[in-house]
């Protein structure tokens, strides 16, 4: 089982973040990752939930973020990708 402490959610959001801004620019980077970082740093997300964020593939996590949307559409969006079901 993977941990999920502080350094691996900060290093996976810092990964997801560093394909976004290859891609898009910084800027562009700090809006996409927001939602994400948001629902985690918040305590909103369950264990499960960041346990398949990290293990997921940051470009394609990135992908999903720089679609847009509500930060509600943007979670959802991810929680299907990941497979994560509450």
């Amino acid at each position: 089982m993977i941990g999920i402490g502080p350094v691996a959610v900060e290093t996976c959001l810092w990964h997801i973040q560093r394909y976004i801004m290859q891609h898009w620019g910084v800027d562009q980077s700090y809006q996409d990752i927001a939602p994400l970082a948001w629902y985690i740093n918040t305590g909103r997300a369950a264990p499960d939930f960041i346990r398949a964020v990290l293990t997921a593939k940051p470009f394609m996590v990135g992908r999903k973020l720089h679609e847009g949307g509500t930060y509600d559409e943007v979670i959802q969006r991810i929680k299907d990708y990941i497979g994560y079901k509450e």
